[in-house]
């Protein structure tokens, strides 16, 4: 049988590229025997050829590489459980949900790695022998036999729990109060340093002052007018584990336990297997790269990072970063850790098994940088119930396995690359300036760090007596095998940073100067969402609060968390140029930093509030109206009480720009002497006339030939025009009447004129 660390288990359900499967057995050769949960009929898949061919290694490492093969939540139990196992909750998440779920995880992976059986006898007998100190001062007493057993049946299998199957359906949220319960709980959650009481104890003595408290016979505190509440065993758990530091546990356990616990002494582990535990660290390297050569040509100076393995001394993960270390880095380093390597076709075909060098570490040992003391690397803890062990400050011995794989890509690579570094002596001496030489770019340089890895991997160690550290990770995982994530969604997804109580409204999400969306997610995101907002919360738009996780390598989309149905909801980035390739959060911020500079190149802050001083100014000459009125309520204002009471006596000259006045002219029209009727008519069309009948059209030919047949007489004439009147016939002097008609009439009317 070929080479093939990965652990899978018979019967167990898997999903490859989203369809459920049912892993089988091993086959000849690297054939792995999957079958579909649903048909039954083996697993099967086309090559780049189309030839249809079973599955084996190379698909398996091809769809491991992609996402596409994960571990699947058992089914069976009752629909809200269901629901909770099929989410996309981590660890942190589960705890808030069901404070109770870490102490469930914590004894069910206790007694799985102690080989205890599913018996009330067995149980008890396993808490009295395993059930240490550390786990009495940390969780109290071991939970009730009787409890674990059922714990045991309905939560995971023997060595495959997860946190989600440790969560109750009915969690509940604790929230933090003040006043005088709150101080009794602080107080004498203190004192649980300072004495050897346990948690119980301390939970006896707190509900004991609350009630003397109620009682009224307290010396140090009144009679309250409500009764305060009793205090769980849960809440006293957690107000001790809040005070938990190095001063309180030098208190408890002494200095030596302290100093041990927080900063680390004496000589470091050794490794009696592969993962058992991994060092993590950073450095510099001594070399300026081009960082993008599209947008501009910027040098700086990239820090590489690097996850070794503490038996074999392999690279489990590295990179290149320009930023400064951060949990961002951490995150990163962590997920490659996981996932198989692209190693060079040379040592490809020599030893394929260099392609598995991954996996999940039981503890990382690290330094006591900020980055590996925040909440996000606790919550990476959680998810992969690994242990975070911090080194003694300015104490290198401790991680000499990692500093020393820095010396040796420092001496592969780093020196001899065109922008390296050199003593000021020997660059003066040499007349050499490393940003003129820098020619390389960031892909460039850590496809050569890849290579040299690869070469490292194959070369004698001389701490692992001359043999090659990927033999003995060959040797090692051959024995124990190779652990990886149950879920790798789920593990990727706690090591993403998180941003909390963020704007989600119509049109996506705005953050960091991007703008995320989706035409079919947001509207129902916005659906589910809406109706959970709190009245004080909600706006005249469909707006809601969510929480969303960002990769800081790729800005292309970011997870939001959906409150009502626990998944994760994929958004897009809208804006242009970061929705072809993936840009990091650190180019980002360099690309705006490089805007700005332009934009204040280009005008000042001033020169743009001067001109719109000038628009203003336009406006009020525009609108003189507004401004009197404006200047009226000014003065109104100046003269109330309370506002002269803050801004004392004010007074302002009014000051009118002179502008010149525009005197209209009205033109009038000559009154004329005369006036003819022909004037007066209106120029409106005739009224259209209806169509004459048989008998009025006979009418008229018969008139029209009587007219034909006499002469024209002046009393013959046609109605004139009403659209277009003539005017009056200018008369003939040889035939005109030397008296007008108008005279005559009057002479015949008159009777003296006789």
């Amino acid at each position: 049988m070929n080479y093939f660390p990965y652990k899978l288990k018979r019967n167990q359900l898997y999903s490859i590229e989203g369809q459920p499967c049912v892993f089988t057995s091993h086959g000849y050769g690297t054939r792995l025997n999957f079958e579909h949960a649903a048909t039954g009929k083996p697993v099967e898949y086309l090559d780049d050829a189309g030839v249809v061919r079973p599955m084996d290694q190379d698909r398996f490492r091809t769809l491991l590489q992609n996402g596409q093969f994960f571990q699947m939540a058992e089914r069976g139990q009752s629909p809200a459980k269901n629901k909770i196992a099929e989410s996309h909750l981590t660890p942190a998440e589960c705890e808030e949900l069901d404070p109770e779920s870490a102490l469930r995880l914590a004894t069910l992976r206790l007694l799985d790695r102690n080989g205890v059986m599913t018996g009330v006898k067995a149980i008890s007998a396993g808490f009295a022998e395993h059930w240490t100190p550390e786990l009495h001062a940390k969780y109290g007493e071991a939970p009730n036999p009787h409890t674990v057993k059922r714990w045991m049946r309905e939560r995971g299998k023997v060595g495959d729990r997860d946190a989600r199957e440790a969560t109750s359906a009915q969690g509940h949220h604790c929230y933090d109060e003040d006043g005088i319960r709150m101080e009794i709980r602080q107080r004498l959650a203190l004192t649980y340093y300072v004495s050897k009481k346990s948690v119980t104890d301390i939970n006896v003595l707190t509900n004991a002052e609350i009630s003397r408290v109620n009682d009224g016979t307290s010396l140090e505190y009144e009679m309250p007018t409500e009764p305060l509440l009793p205090v769980s065993m849960s809440t006293t758990y957690r107000d001790i584990k809040k005070l938990e530091c190095e001063q309180t546990v030098a208190a408890r356990h002494g200095k030596q336990a302290a100093y041990s616990r927080w900063r680390g002494a004496g000589k470091g582990h050794e490794a009696e297997r592969p993962l058992e535990f991994g060092l993590m660290d950073h450095t510099p390297i001594p070399a300026l790269l081009v960082i993008d050569v599209e947008r501009a040509i910027i040098l700086g100076r990239p820090t590489f990072s690097a996850l070794v393995d503490g038996f074999s001394r392999v690279v489990l993960s590295h990179m290149l970063s320009f930023n400064a270390p951060s949990y961002a880095t951490v995150s990163e380093l962590l997920r490659r850790s996981v996932l198989p390597k692209i190693v060079p076709p040379i040592i490809k075909n020599k030893h394929p098994e260099a392609q598995d060098v991954c996996g999940l570490c039981s503890t990382y040992h690290v330094d006591g940088g900020m980055e590996f003391r925040s909440h996000d690397m606790e919550s990476m803890s959680k998810a992969t119930g690994a242990t975070i062990r911090i080194s003694g400050r300015k104490k290198p011995r401790e991680r000499a396995l990692v500093e020393r794989i820095f010396l040796t890509i420092h001496n592969y690579v780093s020196s001899k690359v065109a922008g390296a570094h050199l003593p000021i002596a020997l660059s003066r001496e040499y007349d050499y300036d490393p940003a003129v030489d820098a020619v390389l770019t960031l892909d460039e340089l850590e496809a050569l760090i890849m290579f040299a890895i690869a070469v490292y991997h194959t070369t004698p160690h001389g701490g692992l007596n001359e043999k090659q550290p990927l033999l003995c990770w060959k040797q090692g995982t051959a024995q124990y095998g190779i652990v990886l994530p149950r879920d790798p969604r789920i593990f990727e997804k706690a090591l993403l940073p998180k941003i909390n109580s963020h704007r989600l409204t119509h049109a996506g999400i705005e953050w960091n100067g991007l703008r995320f969306g989706d035409y079919k997610a947001v509207p129902d995101l916005l659906a589910d969402l809406v109706p959970l907002e709190g009245k004080r919360q909600r706006l005249k738009n469909a707006t809601a609060t969510v929480s969303f996780r960002y990769d800081p390598y790729d800005l292309r989309k970011i997870w939001v968390i959906n409150r009502k149905t626990n998944q994760d909801v994929e958004l897009y980035c809208q804006t242009a140029g970061y929705t072809d390739e993936p840009i990091s959060l650190w180019m980002h911020e360099q690309i705006r930093e490089k805007a700005k500079a332009e934009a204040a190149d280009f005008n000042s802050r001033e020169w743009r509030d001067a001109c719109r001083a000038e628009l203003l100014d336009a406006i009020d000459q525009l609108t003189p109206e507004a401004k009197e009125r404006e200047r009226k309520l000014l003065a109104k204002l100046y003269e109330n009480k309370r506002i002269r009471s803050i801004t004392g006596e004010l007074a302002s000259l009014q000051r009118e720009r002179p502008e010149p006045v525009d005197i209209p002219i009205i033109y009038a029209d000559v009154i004329e002497h005369e006036m003819h009727d022909a004037d007066t008519l209106s120029r409106r069309p005739a009224p259209q006339k209806a169509a004459p009948t048989a008998s009025k059209r006979r009418s008229n030919r018969q008139k029209a030939k009587a007219a034909n047949a006499r002469e024209a007489t002046p009393e013959d004439m046609p109605e004139r025009d009403r659209r277009a009147p003539a005017p009056p016939p200018t008369p003939d002097a040889s035939t005109t009447d030397p008296e007008p008609r108008r005279e005559r009439k009057k002479r015949s009317n008159d009777s003296s004129y006789f």
